[in-house]
C-alpha cells in the first residue's frame, strides 16, 4: 500500500473498530464475491464508506485496500454483527448467494438487532419468497435480472435496458425512422404508441438533453424512452420491416 492510500484511511482502520463509520452512515456488505465485491468497490469508488465482511481472509485482503474497513468475521454470529455496529448502519447488503442457510441467519440475525434497511442477494425464488416474508423489501436477483435484461438486448433494436418494475421500464434505442425529422410536438408519441421519449443524444455530443415537445429527432440519435415493456419492445421495433 503507498503512503497516499494509508493517509487515505480512516481512524476506524487503524483502531480496528468500525462502529465510528456505522454511525456516520456507513454501508455493510456481508459476502465480498463477485457480486458483493463488486458492490463494495463501486460504493467505494463514489466515496461511500464501506465495512466489508466475509469469512475468507484471502477475499478480505483483497480488497482491504479499497474499502474503509474490511475484515474476517461470521457474520452469522449475532455478537460479531453487534460488535461491528451493524445496528447503526446506514444500509446492510447480503450479497451471499451460495450459502441459502446463512444468508437467511445473517437477515435474521440483523432484523433483530432492528436495522430493517436491508437489501439481499437471493438466489432463486424461493430464496426471495423466504427473504420477503421475513420483512426484508429490498431482495435482489443478479443472474435473473441479467437475464431479462440481455433478452431484450439480444434482439438488436434496444442497446441498454432499465427494469424500473414489472408494468414499466426505461430503454435505450434509435429513433425510428417514422418518427425522425419532425418535432415530436407533431406527431404524438405517447398518444400513438403509448411510450414517452424522456431524452435523447445528438451523435458525437457526450450529453443527453430532455426531449421538449418543441425537439426534432434524427435517425442517428440516441434516445430514452419509458413504458410497458410490450409498448418499449413494439416502439424499438417499428423499423423492424424495413429491414427485412
Amino acid at each position: 500500500m503507498n503512503e497516499k492510500s494509508w493517509l487515505a484511511r480512516p481512524a476506524a482502520f487503524f483502531a480496528g473498530d468500525p462502529k465510528p463509520l456505522s454511525r456516520e452512515g456507513a454501508v455493510a456488505v456481508i459476502g465480498l464475491g463477485r457480486f458483493g465485491g463488486s458492490l463494495a468497490s463501486e460504493l467505494a469508488s463514489h466515496g461511500v464508506d464501506v465495512i466489508g465482511i466475509d469469512i475468507a481472509e484471502a477475499v478480505v485482503e483483497e480488497h482491504a485496500e479499497r474499502l474503509a474497513y474490511a475484515c474476517r468475521a461470521d457474520a452469522t454470529d449475532e455478537v460479531v454483527l453487534r460488535q461491528l455496529g451493524i445496528d447503526e448502519v446506514s444500509r446492510v447488503v447480503i450479497a451471499i448467494g451460495s450459502d441459502l442457510q446463512a444468508s437467511i441467519l445473517i437477515a435474521s440475525r440483523i432484523l433483530k438487532l432492528g436495522n430493517r434497511h436491508i437489501w439481499a442477494k437471493a438466489i432463486s425464488e424461493p430464496h426471495a419468497e423466504i427473504l420477503h416474508q421475513m420483512g426484508i423489501s429490498h431482495v435482489v436477483r443478479p443472474e435473473n435480472d441479467m437475464g431479462k435484461r440481455l433478452a431484450h438486448l439480444i434482439r438488436g433494436h434496444i442497446s441498454d435496458f432499465l427494469p424500473i418494475d414489472e408494468d414499466f421500464v426505461l430503454a435505450r434505442t434509435t429513433p425510428p425512422v417514422r418518427i425522425a425529422d419532425v418535432p415530436l410536438a407533431s406527431i404524438g408519441v405517447r398518444t400513438k404508441y403509448a411510450v414517452t421519449i424522456v431524452a435523447f443524444k445528438r451523435n458525437g455530443n457526450a450529453h443527453w438533453d430532455i426531449a421538449d415537445p418543441e425537439v426534432t429527432l434524427y435517425a442517428d440519435d440516441e434516445i430514452l424512452i419509458a413504458g410497458h415493456p410490450r409498448k418499449v419492445e413494439a416502439f424499438s421495433e417499428l423499423d423492424k420491416d424495413a429491414e427485412r
